[in-house]
């Protein structure tokens, strides 16, 4: 029989975790709080040759791989590094480095797992844009700029990874309606894009304000 002061504890870490994720997913949205892969996002949802899933299931997966990936290496590798260079050598501009190598490592382990899958060429196929996304560089950097724990870091990724796919369905959705012939030809396309992404992030900001919600 599990210990009650276990069970509390489980319980406390599944709360946390769902905490975490979901505040990445809406009140921290990557791309409507934190401007993290627009320019990507953009082009995504004018590109009727890519479907959405087909993008985002690989940055959604190597954001969760990347998460503890990239909690290791701030809390063991990045010390390692500012004791053993020298004084005049400022360790963390090898952050950056050492996230995107932790960001490669995630990808070969994705591209391993859509071999499992019957659509891998069209996963692997978009498997490269989703890596270098600067939405995953940045997640990792905030976490350990916030010095996240392992738990948080892994929910933080994953709530990233699936609020970009969120960012990436609302933008869709309004770049469909924006077609409406009521809307000006000059703010037809990437104009009113922008302009609804930039409503939508003040609608956020207006509820949460510049502190950050965690």
């Amino acid at each position: 029989m599990m210990n009650p002061n276990v069970e509390l504890s489980v319980m406390e870490a599944v709360a946390q975790f769902f905490l975490y994720a979901m505040a990445a997913v809406f009140a921290e949205n990557a791309v409507l709080f934190r401007a993290l892969g627009v320019s990507r996002l953009i082009k995504l949802v004018n590109d009727p040759e890519v479907r959405t899933w087909q993008y985002c299931i690989p940055v959604i997966f190597v954001q969760l791989i990347s998460a503890p990936l990239g909690w290791f290496a701030q809390n063991w590798i990045y010390p390692f590094f500012v004791r053993v260079l020298p004084i005049w050598f400022q360790p963390a501009a090898l952050r950056p480095i050492i996230f995107v190598s932790c960001s490669l490592i995630a990808m070969g382990i994705v591209w391993c797992l859509t071999g499992f899958s019957k659509s891998k060429d069209a996963y692997r196929e978009q498997l490269p844009a989703a890596t270098f996304n600067c939405l995953v560089l940045g997640t990792l950097l905030i976490a350990a700029n916030q010095n996240y724990t392992l738990l948080q870091s892994i929910a933080f990724g994953l709530g990233s990874g699936i609020g970009y796919l969120l960012a990436v369905l609302v933008v869709d959705e309004g770049r469909r309606r924006l077609r409406s012939k009521d809307v000006p030809g000059i703010f037809r396309g990437l104009p009113s894009s922008l302009i609804y992404i930039g409503i939508l992030s003040l609608a956020i900001y207006g509820l949460l304000g510049s502190g950050n919600m965690l």
